[in-house]
């Protein structure tokens, strides 16, 4: 069946089209495996969490009866939601605002009534979520309005049954392939939505990239590296990137859109924004409550290939000792 192709507006189609098009076909995926009503649920109300007026007016994800949309804010007390539907809001809410209290909260009572159905859906609310907030982001960087009509619509549909794992692999690898900025930085970026999100493991792996670049470890195990070391204007403008994309409702102020611009190139910006979308895959895992470590004492020593895989590597690969 095919459907609407992804916008030329959004700047992943210049400097990252390979990204774009894995983002189009993982949505695509996720609408087939879940449920496409609840999905659309989903979509408005992290639209109003994340204040996203543009998603708002976006293209249906599924069909949604109109006295639901308008009672959506209350959705908690309307008699018009029934128990799938207030099942997956409360996951949605949940996942949005502290992903790390999922597998404690709304996990356990959502899965009874949603069953089955509970894992594809979890798994979409990434694109769902992080999905929005990559694209608040970018519409910030590059003056651009950006909506889920721009990057979630690829030109064919996938297939029923089509593996909703193996598409958020082909997303992650094509993010991965983007290795143009600094191992230092990224590495400092990718610890901070760890932290953020509160994934065990991913606080337990060290990049090999950024060890052998010098990165420190003092400043890497450090919650606020920017307070006990002189850093780079970039790396600072990443870090406050991080957190208003992932901590609040991903509104980034002019001040740090101007910040950001002087310190990246466009296709950097790019590289970065999809970088943050890439390691926020984290919050699956912590949603499920799968996220713990792998080692039992000191770190996972991580790669990404040229392929844009991530690999688990021993210390030989560290030249700097």
């Amino acid at each position: 069946m095919g459907g609407s192709s992804t916008s030329a507006a959004d700047p992943r189609a210049s400097f990252a089209p390979e990204v774009l098009d894995s983002l189009a076909e993982l949505c695509s995926v996720a609408r087939s495996a879940a449920d496409p009503s609840l999905l659309e649920l989903a979509r408005l109300r992290l639209a109003t969490i994340l204040d996203n007026d543009t998603e708002s007016v976006a293209r249906p994800w599924g069909p949604l009866d109109p006295e639901k949309r308008e009672a959506l804010v209350s959705w908690p007390t309307s008699e018009l939601f029934d128990d799938r539907e207030r099942a997956a809001l409360a996951l949605t809410e949940q996942f949005a605002i502290d992903v790390g209290g999922v597998a404690a909260g709304p996990l356990g009572p959502s899965a009874a009534v949603l069953g089955a159905d509970v894992g594809p859906f979890v798994q979409a609310l990434y694109v769902l979520d992080v999905g929005q907030r990559a694209a608040k982001a970018l519409a910030a960087l590059f003056d651009v309005p950006l909506s889920s009509s721009d990057w979630a619509w690829p030109a064919v549909d996938a297939e029923s049954g089509a593996d909703q794992m193996a598409a958020m692999m082909r997303l992650l690898g094509a993010i991965g392939r983007l290795q143009t900025l600094d191992p230092v930085l990224k590495e400092l970026v990718r610890l901070r939505g760890a932290r953020l999100h509160r994934c065990r493991r991913c606080q337990s792996v060290r990049s090999v990239a950024a060890l052998n670049a010098g990165a420190d470890e003092g400043l890497l195990s450090s919650a606020a590296p920017e307070e006990i070391a002189d850093l780079p204007s970039a790396t600072l403008a990443a870090l406050d990137l991080v957190d208003a994309l992932l901590a609040g409702p991903a509104t980034l102020d002019d001040e740090l859109v101007t910040r950001l611009r002087n310190s990246f190139e466009p296709s950097e910006l790019v590289e970065l924004v999809c970088y943050l979308m890439r390691n926020a895959a984290n919050k699956i895992p912590v949603a499920f409550g799968v996220d713990d470590a792998i080692v039992e004492s000191g770190f996972e020593l991580q790669i990404i290939d040229a392929d844009g895989e991530t690999l688990t590597v021993d210390e030989t690969a560290l030249t700097a000792r």
